[in-house]
């Protein structure tokens, strides 16, 4: 993880971070440490698959819960300090304070180091340095256990995004994969970028597939869909006619 030592101003020193709202932030993250046990619950056999796996077989699967490992009140309380300097846009303090948690990590349970491991993603992310953003999420997963499936595919999905980013289209399928592999009730945007990624390694029947739920997606809740996406399925939908 990085190591900073800021240089902190004045003010900086002498403000109490308490009374910039780090009672709210502590509430709030003890709101996201319930909700990750809410997520690791299993759904039922009711609730229909809204995805594909890599193989494109829609199928309706029950998904086996995590094990979501306690939360220290320091662990949260130093967790809520950073939130609070990450919207302060304060990211060396926010780091820094990272650090030192991570300094305590034989203390750490399985789903704090976690939780320390994708805020330090999220601070690097922010930065745009893409190379540790990705390391950071990756050295995330070796935790998949221990994270919600909400956190993981938030993972996966933006590993996917960062390496197509850099045109390493190999391994933003993968991650893409293992990420249609477990989500249950993808959103249409990340539909939609699921077709786009399927466009640019001219997987087109699958690129048609995903985008079209997107758009269907967004009609149904009576939302405007977005242009480009239709514009993209007129792309794919010549290249698959000129193909026959």
């Amino acid at each position: 993880m990085r190591k900073s030592t800021p240089q902190l101003t004045q003010s900086r020193r002498t403000e109490n971070p308490f009374k910039k709202g780090v009672s709210l932030s502590l509430i709030c993250f003890l709101a996201f440490v319930l909700e990750s046990t809410v997520h690791s619950v299993p759904n039922d056999d009711s609730d229909s698959l809204a995805q594909s796996t890599p193989a494109d077989k829609e199928q309706s699967q029950s998904r086996p819960p995590k094990t979501i490992t306690a939360f220290s009140i320091h662990t949260i309380e130093s967790l809520a300090l950073v939130e609070n300097y990450v919207q302060e846009e304060d990211f060396d303090t926010a780091q820094e304070k990272l650090d030192e948690v991570w300094q305590n990590e034989a203390d750490l349970s399985l789903s704090e180091k976690a939780e320390v491991k994708y805020m330090s993603s999220r601070i690097a992310h922010m930065q745009q340095h893409v190379e540790e953003t990705i390391s950071l999420l990756e050295s995330v997963l070796e935790y998949r256990d221990n994270i919600s499936y909400a956190k993981e595919e938030k993972v996966l999905l933006r590993l996917s995004e960062l390496h197509l980013s850099k045109k390493q289209h190999a391994k933003a399928h993968g991650y893409l994969n293992e990420w249609l592999e477990i989500v249950q009730q993808p959103k249409a945007g990340e539909l939609a970028f699921a077709g786009s990624l399927f466009v640019k390694i001219k997987s087109f029947d699958r690129a048609k597939k995903y985008l079209s739920r997107a758009i269907d997606l967004q009609q149904e809740k009576g939302v405007n869909v977005d242009p480009r996406w239709s514009k993209l399925l007129d792309y794919v939908e010549k290249q698959l006619n000129a193909s026959q």
